[in-house]
């Protein structure tokens, strides 16, 4: 199993809502990050387990966050992105480093395979996304990573034969 992971904690300290019909939600709230005890000064995981023992067979970590799922594909491969605009490929069996590119801005989502004419293509979309923690964490625990504001878009590699 390949599990993308970000290493930290967080103290959440909600406030009261109003209780009203068609209202409510969260309220307000204070968040305060850290990074987690093990992981050093790094954010980003991607940890690659046995299911059937629960053993780790190998992990790689990095200073920022993995932001996508991750893709693995029948040759052996698996691909993830991060938020300092990293796409990733790794072999799967061994956790060594493939290949890297750095695209327009963060990772994104989740990356798909598809073949046309016996050629195999990786599509890997980027972008700011919608509200979410991503935007928050690495400002908060990773101040030197900066992240660009737009730049929305697919990127799409071939696999060599």
């Amino acid at each position: 199993m390949y599990i993308p992971i970000t290493l930290n904690c967080e103290l959440a300290t909600f406030g009261p809502t109003e209780q009203v019909l068609g209202g409510g939600g969260p309220g307000p709230v204070r968040r305060i990050n850290y990074p987690h005890h093990d992981a050093g000064e790094n954010l980003g995981e991607l940890l690659v387990m046995n299911i059937p023992e629960g053993d780790v067979k190998w992990r790689y970590r990095q200073r920022a966050p993995i932001n996508t799922a991750a893709l693995t594909t029948g040759g052996g491969l698996v691909f993830v992105g991060d938020w300092n605009r990293y796409y990733y490929a790794f072999d799967a069996e061994t956790g060594e480093k493939l290949w890297q590119t750095r695209v327009t801005t963060s990772a994104q989502g989740f990356p798909m395979s598809y073949m046309i004419d016996g050629k195999q293509y990786i599509a890997m979309p980027v972008g700011v996304g919608g509200a979410s923690w991503s935007g928050m964490l690495p400002r908060d625990l990773t101040p030197e990573l900066t992240r660009p504001r737009n730049g929305n878009s697919i990127h799409v590699f071939a696999l060599p034969n």
